[in-house]
């Protein structure tokens, strides 16, 4: 394991300063000794079930989760991160999905798990210790992947991303040379760890010595300023929708973000009056604006932003900046390849070993064994004054607060549903569905079913009747009409 920087990173860090802080959460703190300990612990417990395990980590932003993604990739294992948030069912779908031989929860669901999965083996907080461990964990084999992560998936079924451990590898060193957090400086974490961003603040943290505060009650989330300010912290890092959460709550003001030093904004794009809006509280704000797939290990772009450089960066949004070190663009424009605009297509050792279902690798990836590998990202870009813009999607994905959202998916369960003739489309940034059906909408009851299948994010704004779900001149869903009606809709009830 001493080849793996993310841990070779934190040992040096639990060795030379075992005093600072490494994790925060409610009133409760873990020191870096502490904390390297606890990771030695469960990976010994790991390892005495299981070689080189797939595991299961169905948590919250809390120790057990930070322990359990460094213990699981100590003993040379593959971690699988399932937010504890999401409907039970669809955290069974994934664990049946992944077929991983242990699962780590906390006791409040154990129950319910083990009804499920009674074969798999189960740890729990109960098995968390902070006794020294002097022993070095040794693991006889080491997985190629570090991490599986799962996404909407146009089917109805999520999709395994699967990140090895030397794309991951690449990413924390780029992390710590380019957004280096100092000893004992305090990182915000809002992401869910089912949502690729944590692995910046997780990892950019803790591989680099500071602390990392986690996001855990519903207060916070709801004023992500006070926050900020309460907990001091000096690096924040979440979607640039988050900027408008703080402003609409009223705490977009200086005495919050006295503290803040440098914001890692990923997971859509990052909007000219976002930025406007900080540099108007406070102009000697560093902003890091990057841009990446899931499939690519969170972020594969960069652009550093200061107050003087924002005219020369904007558009409707900002710049996504150039490929990091070891990553390549490229844009295609009607099959051929074009410096000025097109669908971008990354190539490099970020770019991870596939989906889970290599069905779904079709017309995505390219996998190489020699050469590194490429994936085609549907996203849609325009070169200007030499910068990158993002532009839109060419199909039916669309991220809503970072999380990546397929429309067909939402549309699959309506269908499992019993409403067969259905359209989803977004506008301002709400999801609207489309429904055509005899009789009358049971919209508490669609909803409730949805609640069983979908995360919250994925859950419709609008269920709209209409007597006939409209088709264009390509026998596709005429959305130019359907994105009209919406308005018309949302106007009259105003």
């Amino acid at each position: 394991m001493k080849n793996f920087y993310p841990l070779k990173c934190l040992y040096n860090i639990s060795k030379k300063n075992r005093k600072i802080i490494a994790i925060e959460q409610s009133d409760v703190t873990y020191s870096y000794k502490e904390f390297w300990a606890m990771i030695s612990n469960m990976s010994e417990k790991i390892l005495e079930k299981k070689n080189n395990p797939l595991v299961a980590i169905v948590g919250k932003k809390n120790i057990l989760s930070y322990v359990s993604i460094f213990s699981v990739l100590n003993s040379g294992g593959t971690y699988i991160p399932i937010s504890s948030k999401l409907p039970f069912e669809r955290i069974l779908k994934i664990i049946k999905l992944s077929k991983p031989s242990i699962i780590i929860c906390e006791t409040s669901i154990l129950k319910k798990l083990k009804n499920c999965f009674s074969k798999k083996i189960f740890f729990t907080e109960k098995n968390l210790s902070k006794k020294p461990y002097k022993t070095k964990i040794i693991p006889k084999r080491i997985n190629n992947l570090a991490y599986i992560i799962f996404t909407s998936g146009s089917t109805g079924e999520p999709k395994g991303v699967c990140i090895s451990r030397k794309s991951l590898d690449h990413y924390v060193k780029w992390l710590n040379t380019k957004f280096k957090i100092l000893i004992g400086k305090k990182c915000s974490q809002f992401s869910e760890i089912s949502f690729d961003l944590s692995v910046a603040d997780i990892f950019g943290t803790l591989c680099s010595g500071g602390t990392l505060c986690s996001v855990d009650s519903i207060f916070y989330n709801l004023f992500p300023g006070r926050f900020i300010k309460d907990k001091k912290i000096n690096y924040l890092v979440c979607v640039p929708s988050l900027i408008d959460i703080i402003s609409n709550s009223g705490d977009l003001n200086k005495s919050n973000f006295k503290s803040l030093n440098k914001i890692f904004f990923c997971g859509e794009p990052l909007l000219n009056h976002q930025a406007k809006s900080l540099y108007k509280v406070k102009k000697n704000l560093e902003i890091i604006n990057t841009y990446g797939p899931t499939e690519a290990t969170v972020s594969c772009t960069y652009k550093k932003v200061k107050y003087k450089d924002l005219k020369n960066l904007s558009r409707p949004s900002i710049s996504i900046g150039k490929p990091i070190k070891g990553m390549k663009l490229e844009l295609e424009y009607n099959s051929k390849k074009s410096k000025k605009k097109g669908e971008i297509i990354i190539s490099g050792v970020q770019v991870g070993e596939g989906y889970l279902d290599k069905i779904n690798n079709k017309n995505k990836f390219i996998l190489r064994k020699k050469l590194a590998n490429s994936f085609r990202t549907g996203d849609y870009v325009e070169v200007f004054n030499g910068e990158i813009y993002f532009k839109n999607r060419i199909d039916n994905q669309i991220k809503i607060k970072g999380h990546r959202i397929e429309l067909d998916e939402i549309n699959y369960h309506l269908r499992t549903y019993g409403l067969n003739n259905v359209a989803t489309i977004i506008y301002n940034q709400k999801i609207i569905c489309f429904i055509s059906a005899k009789g009358q909408l049971n919209r508490k009851s669609i909803i409730k079913y949805l609640k069983k299948k979908i995360p919250d994010y994925m859950i419709p704004s609008y269920l709209y009747s209409i007597n006939k779900i409209p088709i264009n001149q390509n026998g596709k869903v005429d959305n130019k009409y359907l994105l009209s009606l919406t308005k018309k809709k949302i106007n009259e009830k105003k």
